[in-house]
Parts: C-alpha cells; structure tokens; sequence
C-alpha cells in the first residue's frame, strides 16, 4: 500500500473519530469517553508493538510523565469537556488551526526565527478564526475554550517533545497514553463517572465504530506518522494530515445533521490557504538546498 494512501486513509481515521466521539457523548459521560478512548488507542498501540516486536524501553520517564499530564490527561479532560457545548463543524474547525498554534507555541517557547510568509499564514489564520466566531471574542462559547486550552495543550506537549530532544517513538507514544490514563481514571472515580452501567447501555455499532476508529484507528495513525516521516519527510507528512478537518467538516455536515454555515466554509478555507501557503514556501525552500 503506498504511503500516500496510508497517509489519507490516516486523515480520514482521524478526521472520523470526532463524528464517533460526538455520537458517543449522549450515551456516556465525557470524562469516562475520554479514559476509554485513551484505554483502547494504548491498548491497541502496545499489542501492535508486541506483535512487531517493537522495544518498550524508553528512558527520561519522568519527562513523560508530564508529558502524559499535559499532552494526554488535560488535553483529553479540556477537549472532551469542549465537546459537549460546540458542534462537529466547529472541532473542525479548531483541529484546523492547530498547524498555527504549532507555530506559535515554537516561536515562544523553542525561539524560532519566523520567515516573512510564516507571520501572513499566522494572520490569515487568526482572522479566519475571528471571522468563524463572528468576532465575537467577548462572548466566545465555553466550549470553544474548552477546546482551544485542549488543542494548546497537546501542542505545547509536542514542542516540549522538540525541547528536550526526545525522539517521536511508539513507546515514548505508548507510555504517554498509560500515564494519562492513569489519570483518566483516578478523576473519573473521583467524579464518580467510573460506572460499568454505562457501558452496557451503548449501542452495538457503535462499540464497532469506537474499537475501529478511536483504538485500532489511533494506533494505525501512530505507525503511519512515524513510517511517513522516514520516507517522505515531515512537511509533506504533515501536509497530508492537515485533511483531517476538512473531513470532520464534511462528516459532521452528513452525518450530525449540521446546517452548512457560509462563514464557516470560507473560515475554513482561509485556514487551508494559510497553511498550504506556509508549506509551499517551507518546500520550496528545502527542495533549493
């Protein structure tokens, strides 16, 4: 199968998975979704790297650790709490920004030197989420926060991973999961959400979509990133994964019954513009040197 095809097959896995947790929010409660979801993509992860073999040794577990708090636990609590209050359209639209908050958090926390055209996508964006919220930034939804703390969070994850000279590896992956589930679980007991009752009463298919999409999907979408990046480099990696949203987009239209929303779309296309306008030039560059 070519790499390519993974790569989209990857987006579409990830892009599917917010419809899967949105349909699976009315049948339990969000704190419980999100250990399970965490439960079932380590569970997944940690079986295929048994069967390929692959080493669970990784050093420096105390940086994972925080790594799980922040990028795992408070990212999961913050993005599944958001989830309850915004639309299928709007996660799409958040998850569409995250490239630009990448950039961002860089800036202030690794000290990049930005280019010209890096500050225009960073712009671009930044207007296209005010214009997606109708400038309303006084009266912004909770759950539109919830979700922004959420996705800054995991980044801010990610950019520590690039701080401490850590490698993206699927056990530093794997034990990032277990250490956030494990949290997960603790303020699940603690708010009394733990509850086998709730478990019972979801129905079949959706159990289907959930093992798929959320636990195999998860651990499919690591194994790809990583195979991806060794053969065709991180910006045409992360090229192909941008879609993601623009799936969510189309699903949560289909299949969430969501009205299509003019400033919504153009909001969304003025993000896609930001961010293939700041690859183009990157690819540019690296394909003169």
């Amino acid at each position: 199968m070519s790499i390519y095809f993974k790569l989209i097959f990857a987006s579409f896995l990830w892009g599917t998975n917010v419809i899967v947790m949105k349909q699976l929010l009315g049948e339990v409660p969000f704190l419980l979704l999100a250990a399970m979801r965490v439960f079932f993509s380590f569970l997944f992860l940690g079986l295929y790297m048994i069967y390929k073999k692959t080493s669970f040794q990784c050093l420096q577990k105390r940086k994972i650790l925080l790594l799980g708090f922040i990028g795992i636990y408070l990212n999961f609590y913050f993005t599944f709490l958001g989830m309850n209050d915004v639309k299928g359209v709007d996660n799409a639209l958040m998850n569409a920004i995250a490239p630009m908050l990448s950039f961002l958090f860089s800036l202030c926390l690794l000290q990049k030197k930005a280019k010209w055209y890096e500050y225009i996508a960073l712009f671009i964006s930044l207007f296209a989420f005010l214009l997606s919220i109708h400038f309303q930034i006084f009266s912004i939804q909770k759950g539109f926060l919830y979700l922004l703390i959420g996705l800054s969070l995991y980044i801010v994850s990610q950019v520590f991973i690039q701080k401490w000279n850590l490698h993206h590896t699927l056990s530093l992956t794997f034990y990032q999961l277990g250490f956030g589930l494990i949290f997960l679980i603790l303020h699940c007991i603690y708010k009394q959400q733990f509850h086998i009752s709730y478990f019972v009463h979801i129905p079949f298919i959706y159990w289907i979509l959930f093992l798929v999409i959320s636990g195999a999907g998860f651990a499919f979408i690591q194994v790809i990133y990583m195979q991806s990046v060794e053969k065709i480099g991180v910006l045409k990696t992360s090229s192909f994964l941008s879609m993601n949203p623009f799936i969510t987009y189309i699903e949560a239209l289909i299949f969430l019954n969501e009205q299509f929303d003019i400033i919504h779309f153009i909001s969304f296309i003025l993000i896609f513009i930001s961010i293939y306008f700041m690859n183009f030039y990157k690819y540019q560059i690296f394909k003169k040197k």
